[in-house]
């Protein structure tokens, strides 16, 4: 009999050591179709572009987007791993299936972001919460007092429990066809029971990260200091990591949750 935590497809505790193992398939990921997921990640930054763009509501409409992208994205690594073709409808794959549940993640998203930006104006008077909202940048006193960087602290504290309910929650809305609460409880308890595997997969992602910003500072160097070749290896390095991201997200799901299959979630584009 499953305990009232585990869904009735199966939540694996996966080892430690796979942490470093999603990094790894991610990037393998990324390696089978480097061209058109570069394609994709321009898209969806184009188009999360034009949207913030939109005065008062632009951010709000991203914010209650993210869930829907983010099961488009695992979409995407189900086709690679079926050994499919990538196609630019994928973008939006992730909206089509359980539209209505992917709405209220998108909602709950959003109230979510809100209360914990909520809470980092207890350290900066809101400057945190108009800026990532409203768009709003802070002005140099605030940073140069050290406000900032302590509702920063105050923010991920206060967001861990939120990452861990929204983690794995989209993608189980979209592949299991759960309700919006469901999908986020399943999730939070995933990362609850996975902590371990967890903890070693932040060690890898910064690891990574630190490679290629070394990677990134060389080629500047090598560049001669050109501001315009430096953001470009800035952009090729973004455009390597994205990709391998999702592409771990992905290989955690199915190794935590090893019984389950994607339905319907695609369509020819």
């Amino acid at each position: 009999m499953s305990s009232p935590t585990e869904p009735s497809f199966g939540m694996h505790i996966a080892p430690a050591r796979s942490g470093w193992m999603w990094l790894a398939r991610g990037l393998r990921m990324f390696r089978a179709s480097p061209g058109r997921w570069t394609f994709l990640v321009l898209a969806y930054w184009l188009v999360i572009a034009f949207v913030n763009r939109i005065d008062y509501v632009g951010s709000i409409i991203v914010a209650i987007s993210l869930p829907g992208f983010s099961a488009s994205f695992m979409v995407v690594c189900e086709e690679i791993q079926r050994g499919r073709t990538l196609r630019p409808a994928l973008l939006f794959a992730g909206f089509r299936s359980n539209p209505r549940t992917m709405l209220w993640l998108g909602v709950a998203y959003l109230v979510s972001v809100t209360a914990v930006l909520g809470i980092s104006a207890l350290a900066d008077g809101g400057v945190l919460l108009n800026w990532l909202l409203l768009n709003k940048p802070p002005e140099e006193s605030v940073i140069v007092e050290g406000k900032l960087s302590g509702s920063l602290l105050l923010a991920a504290v206060a967001a861990t429990p939120m990452l861990m309910a929204f983690w794995f929650g989209p993608v189980l809305a979209a592949f299991e066809g759960m309700s919006a609460a469901k999908s986020l409880f399943y999730s939070f308890f995933a990362c609850w029971r996975n902590w371990r595997a967890l903890s070693v997969y932040g060690c890898a992602v910064t690891l990574f990260s630190m490679f290629m910003a070394m990677l990134v500072a060389l080629f500047a160097v090598l560049a001669g200091g050109n501001a315009n070749a430096a953001r470009g290896f800035m952009l090729a390095a973004t455009i390597v990591m994205m990709p391998t991201l999702f592409g771990s997200f992905y290989a955690a799901f199915v190794e935590i949750f090893p019984r389950t299959k994607v339905a319907g979630t695609t369509s020819d584009g």
